[in-house]
């Protein structure tokens, strides 16, 4: 594709701390070297104890906004970022109203529960779904198993595999400086991001180590349960829980971990360990969502069952006795970011799918 399009990206951006707002920064970024890109920042601004018409006001707004990108600017592409519940209702509003004033749609799906949002569907609900990926042109997911999911609610050919991408930084990670090695999860603290599992490896492990859990606390208590368990296992000196951790100073905390752990029940393709393996810090993650496909077990990344603590002991426990082994997974799970994962690679993925719709029309 050689002539700049004008594209319209729709979504969050940061903050707040999340996955899809890091993928629209960093797309949009990409994107910028050779496009016309403008991002409708849909994040929300109203106080989680604002009155319904306050909600109903910002999203006027935020159609309105749409509305009028889409007849003044005229988008080539409006891109709209989702995910499960009633985030996708809200942007199928979005979708039908691009579709009216003539634009093309892109709708690129998130969330790692989004297969128990479609099982979760009335009949009725069910068929309103078909109705928003029929009229989208494209549908993106995050890798085959979820393209495996997404094929059945839309109209053949219009689901395109295209992985989450990240910057690849110069310098790799050296390790925590002094001290006992660092072991690192940056995830959302709620209980299918597993973090009681991974307290509990850590009060497991043969080998002395130290827990730094960076989130933000989207599920009410989680953070005072997580500390709970950490006391009741003895291993609260050795349990950090600072909260959410941005730009530099997350560049930071990567840079200085020796392992990085997502422990997850669910997950689309999580940001943060790819971010992690783009450092050169050696991951141990859990068999779900696309994470199988981005990484092979023992090359790139250590892969154990979600909910095994045992397995989980021993992969890091192996990995922080055995530094040629970590040396060598974190290798290769940098050199897999920067074939596979790089977000110049997501943007030429995405620009060849721009392309073809743009022929097809």
């Amino acid at each position: 594709m050689t002539d700049p399009l004008r594209i319209l990206q729709l979504g969050p951006l940061p903050p707040p701390v999340g996955g899809m707002a890091t993928v629209i920064e960093g797309l949009t970024d990409e994107q910028r070297k050779q496009h016309r890109v403008r991002v409708l920042n849909n994040v929300k601004t109203t106080p989680e104890d604002r009155a319904l018409w306050q909600g109903v006001v910002a999203q006027l707004r935020l159609l309105s906004r749409l509305a009028w990108l889409c007849l003044s600017w005229r988008p080539e592409f409006v891109h709209i970022h989702t995910c499960s519940w009633g985030t996708f209702w809200r942007n199928a509003v979005d979708v039908l109203l691009a579709r009216t004033l003539g634009r093309r749609v892109v709708l690129h799906i998130h969330g790692a529960e989004f297969h128990k949002f479609l099982a979760s569907l009335s009949a009725r609900r069910a068929a309103l779904a078909r109705r928003v990926f029929g009229l989208s042109h494209a549908v993106i997911v995050l890798g085959d198993q979820w393209a495996e999911i997404i094929a059945p609610w839309c109209p053949q050919g219009r689901v395109h595999v295209v992985p989450n991408g990240v910057p690849v930084p110069e310098q790799t990670a050296s390790g925590a400086p002094d001290g006992l090695p660092v072991i690192l999860c940056m995830a959302n603290y709620e209980r299918r991001k597993g973090q009681v599992d991974l307290i509990s490896a850590l009060a497991q492990m043969a080998q002395p180590s130290r827990l730094l859990l960076h989130g933000f606390e989207s599920e009410s208590g989680q953070r005072a349960r997580l500390q709970a368990h950490a006391d009741a296992l003895g291993v609260a000196d050795r349990v950090s829980l600072p909260g959410p951790v941005m730009g530099e100073a997350k560049q930071a905390a990567v840079m200085a971990a020796d392992l990085f752990c997502l422990p997850s029940y669910d997950e689309g393709l999580p940001m943060s360990m790819l971010e992690a393996m783009a450092a050169g810090v050696a991951v141990v993650v859990t068999s779900v969502g696309a994470i199988p496909e981005a990484l092979d077990a023992n090359v790139d990344g250590i892969i154990v069952p979600p909910g095994d603590v045992e397995a989980l002991t021993g992969a890091l426990d192996g990995l922080l006795v055995d530094s040629d082994c970590r040396a060598r997974i974190a290798a290769g799970g940098r050199a897999r970011v920067i074939k596979d994962y790089s977000v110049a690679r997501v943007a030429r993925d995405l620009d060849a799918i721009y392309d073809a719709l743009m022929k097809s029309a």
